[in-house]
């Protein structure tokens, strides 16, 4: 029993440290939360766009100002037909920058992404796509209408950067493999802009609420232009019904196909 006891003493005295030692120390600490990086918020331009105003900034008219040399070399390349056909009668789509430039009420569908923005354009079903995720233009690229288009955020500004034109020799916007151009895309409203609409643009389907993307753009090219070529192109938001397909080509091809019809 003496043992019994002097062992009870024993862990007693024993445990007095211990359990002093844990009521004056420090509540254990909780791991600090792993900081999650922001992500910055953009504008989304995701809708159906029809342009209804175009303008110079300079106020000298919407016709692009070409070099003595521009000049005389679209001239050159005009004086070897007795004419040349309107486009826009055989569907042959002229890229950019003519495809922003356009009044005629046909409307452009933008579908936006993380990584890209998709332009769909009802006028000859023109494509373009704006990569947004920092790559650079390639250097292997097949020069197209449209182009190869970069963008970038600035706020909330998106700005696009296009090259590898395919080369064009024809009024009013022609290019080579020296036009570069940039636009900066932003949303804004109809009650803060002094555009109002062309005379060229249908009023048979009105835009759903006031939103108004605007389109600063700026054509660089030392081969035609006498300085940068700047206009502005302000889109109102239209119904996600409003594209239609453009079967232009289809007519031509009906046409064909009846001159070959079997006399009956």
């Amino acid at each position: 029993m003496r043992h019994a006891g002097f062992v009870l003493r024993l862990a007693l005295i024993c445990a007095v440290p211990v359990a002093l030692l844990a009521a004056c120390s420090p509540p254990p600490t909780t791991p600090a939360a792993s900081a999650v990086p922001t992500q910055t918020v953009v504008p989304d331009l995701s809708g159906v766009w029809m342009a209804f105003a175009v303008e110079n900034p300079a106020g000298t008219g919407n016709a692009p100002q070409y070099s003595p040399e521009g000049r005389a070399r679209l001239d050159e390349f005009a004086a070897q037909f007795t004419s040349i056909p309107e486009t826009g009668a055989w569907c042959y789509g002229t890229g950019m920058p003519s495809l922003m430039l356009s009044t005629v009420s046909y409307p452009i569908e933008i579908v936006q992404h993380e990584s890209r923005l998709v332009m769909l354009a009802e006028l000859e079903m023109q494509v373009r796509r704006v990569y947004l995720d920092g790559r650079a233009h390639p250097d292997d690229f097949l020069p197209t209408g449209v182009g190869h288009s970069v963008g970038t955020w600035d706020g909330d500004t998106l700005v696009i950067d296009t090259t590898l034109l395919s080369e064009w020799e024809i009024r009013p916007w022609p290019k080579s493999e020296q036009t570069r151009i940039v636009e900066r895309a932003y949303l804004t409203k109809l009650g803060r802009i002094t555009a109002r609409a062309s005379g060229f643009v249908a009023s048979v389907e009105k835009p759903i609420n006031d939103d108004v993307l605007v389109v600063e753009l700026t054509l660089t090219d030392p081969t035609f232009y006498a300085g940068p070529q700047q206009r502005t192109t302000y889109f109102q938001r239209m119904s996600d019904t409003a594209t239609l397909e453009y079967a232009c080509s289809g007519e031509h091809w009906l046409e064909e196909l009846e001159k070959n019809r079997v006399s009956q």
